[in-house]
Order: structure tokens, then sequence, then C-alpha cells
């Protein structure tokens, strides 16, 4: 990402935005082929992480600025300890969810979770919506 403007939010705390006109987010990764041509592609990106947990928000908008893309990750982690009692923290759930506002104003969702981490037990799939995903 190439962060053209940098804002600190008083509401968020800790979370820090990015804007960028650069198309640097690579929003068609998870779109099926098939479903390429019937998008509305976004042209800029606002992006947020949190620093307190391993979380981010990516959301592009249109030449209209009104949104059409979102992108939403989550991991939960818990402290582990060894045999030596020495601590460190794993990721035991992970969770994305991805959106592309279709050209009929509908919402097409790719939600990917993983609810036992170290086995790499993940499940996936797609549904459509009529509102944008919060």
């Amino acid at each position: 990402m190439h962060p053209s403007l940098s804002a600190q939010t008083p509401a968020a705390g800790r979370r820090r935005r990015a804007f960028s006109q650069v198309p640097d987010v690579r929003w068609w990764q998870d779109l099926p082929a098939a479903w390429r041509d019937l998008v509305v592609v976004p042209v800029s990106y606002e992006v947020s992480r949190e620093y307190e947990i391993a979380a981010d928000r990516t959301q592009g908008h249109d030449e209209d600025s009104e949104p059409c893309y979102c992108t939403f990750r989550y991991a939960l982690t818990e402290l582990r300890s060894d045999e030596d009692d020495v601590f460190y923290e794993e990721t035991v759930y992970a969770e994305t969810l991805t959106a592309w506002r279709l050209r009929d104003e509908r919402w097409l969702i790719y939600r990917k979770v993983v609810g036992n981490y170290p086995l790499g037990a993940a499940h996936s799939f797609f549904s459509l919506s009529e509102s944008m995903p919060r």
C-alpha cells in the first residue's frame, strides 16, 4: 500500500486509517473468474488496521465514492506455554469476509472460517446479499 494520506481517527483510538488511490489491493483475489465482469471495480481504498488484535478492514470505492468492495480479516490468538513455561501466542481461530458489489446492486460475499486453526479445518462459502456486510 502507498499511504498517500494517513489520519488518526479520534474515536478509533489505536486504529490507523490510510487512504490510497493506488490500486495495490488485490480485490479480485477470491473472486471467481465467472463473476469478474459482473462486479463494480474499486478505484480507491480505505484501509484500517487494529494494533492490539490481529484484525484489519479494507473498503473499496467506485468513481462516485460509493462502497463497492470490502474485506475483513480477524484472527483470535491464545497464550500457550511449552514445557519450560515459556509463553507464546498461537492463532486458534481466523475469519475472513470479502464482498463485491455487483452491477445489479447486490453483494457477492465470500466467507472463510478456520475454526480449528492448528488443524487447518477451514469452511468457506459464497452467498448473495441485498446490502454490504457490516
